[in-house]
């Protein structure tokens, strides 16, 4: 893939998980191409690998977002679990000092901030820190894609509500406690916790609005 697709496929990517995108208008090639001022050749491209990265399907006319049902995530939300969770698990096994500086450096922002969105990046740049630290780049890319699934298909929405973040900021306390003690099995189960409450929040955010 050339270097036009590349950078296209980057930033329709970034735009599907912003939500720039209506769930119920295809993404045309040709007026794709129109935006972004280059041939329909690299837009097709880039859209062919968002097709095999589950983000969008094709249809008679261009590409539309990828629709999930409740199964099919619930299907996502437990490989994303099991994954993340052996993440954790070689981390404690594998960490270096330094990576355990960059764990504790992206705890200690997320709880300096106080808008939502920020205190979310800060928690996401650890989670990115901690798949580093297991030094599996397979484990990585593959939760790269289970997480651009979820969140397309069930897109976390910030609470403006005290203490919104006082959970999952200690359970991420956690996970690292067990990660700097190598303790293997704590750090998987930590981690098991951690996704499942993130996933009953992301499924009662998503009954809310279907409601």
């Amino acid at each position: 893939m050339d270097s036009h697709a590349n950078g296209i496929y980057r930033k329709l990517r970034e735009n599907l998980l912003a939500g720039v995108y209506p769930v119920d208008s295809p993404l045309i090639p040709g007026v794709l191409s129109e935006d972004f001022a280059v041939s329909r050749t690299p837009v097709r491209e880039a859209l062919a690998l968002l097709a095999q990265d589950g983000l969008i399907e094709p249809v008679r006319r261009g590409f539309m977002i990828t629709q999930r049902g409740d199964d099919e995530l619930l299907e996502l939300f437990e490989a994303q679990a099991a994954l993340d969770a052996a993440v954790a698990s070689a981390a404690a096994d594998r960490r270096t000092d330094v990576d355990l500086l960059r764990l504790q450096d992206a705890l200690d922002r997320s709880t300096q901030h106080e808008e939502p969105a920020d205190v979310r990046l800060a928690l996401r740049q650890w989670h990115t820190a901690l798949r580093e630290a297991a030094h599996n780049r397979t484990m990585t890319d593959l939760l790269d894609r289970l997480d651009a699934q979820i969140k397309l298909g069930a897109p976390w929405k910030p609470s403006h509500s005290d203490g919104a973040f006082e959970r999952p900021i200690a359970e991420h306390r956690e996970i690292l406690a067990a990660v700097r003690e190598r303790d293997r099995d704590g750090a998987r189960l930590a981690m098991l916790a951690h996704h499942a409450a993130d996933r009953d929040n992301r499924i009662a955010q998503l009954a809310q609005r279907h409601a």
